[in-house]
């Protein structure tokens, strides 16, 4: 008997595993100011890729959305922004989005203009200098 293939988590920490396309649609309308983060992941890949295989969404302040997944190493690693809001009509964007890639469905990726992450912009910090302002 097989594991599961997908993991749902949200900002507290709670799972879903192999959750329906309605679960996650349920899921990611669901969010709100106090529960920003949705993050699916694959698990049905490698055990060296473990973690590396995931689509992750954020719900910023103006209810915009970032949208950001990984299919492997740093290199195929990218981001995306949703500038409609999703009370106006950003979840017709997300929603379809996130269905897609977690039944493995091509097409997502045509939903967003995508940007490969630069950590250089995304994490203008290191370990040390964190720990120096602590």
């Amino acid at each position: 008997m097989s594991g599961p293939s997908l993991r749902v988590t949200g900002e507290g920490g709670e799972t879903w595993e192999d959750p329906s396309e309605e679960q996650i649609r349920r899921l990611y309308a669901g969010l709100n100011l106090r529960r920003r983060f949705l993050v699916l992941e694959r698990l049905d890949v490698p055990a060296q890729e473990s973690g590396e295989h995931y689509l992750q969404v954020r719900l910023n302040d103006d209810l915009t959305v970032e949208v950001e997944y990984r299919e492997g190493d740093a290199a195929a690693h990218y981001r995306a922004e949703v500038a409609v809001p999703s009370d106006q009509g950003g979840s017709r964007i997300v929603e379809p989005l996130l269905v897609e890639w977690a039944s493995g469905r091509p097409g997502w990726r045509g939903r967003l203009s995508w940007t490969r992450w630069d950590v250089a912009r995304e994490c203008p910090w290191d370990e040390r200098s964190v720990a120096e302002a602590e």
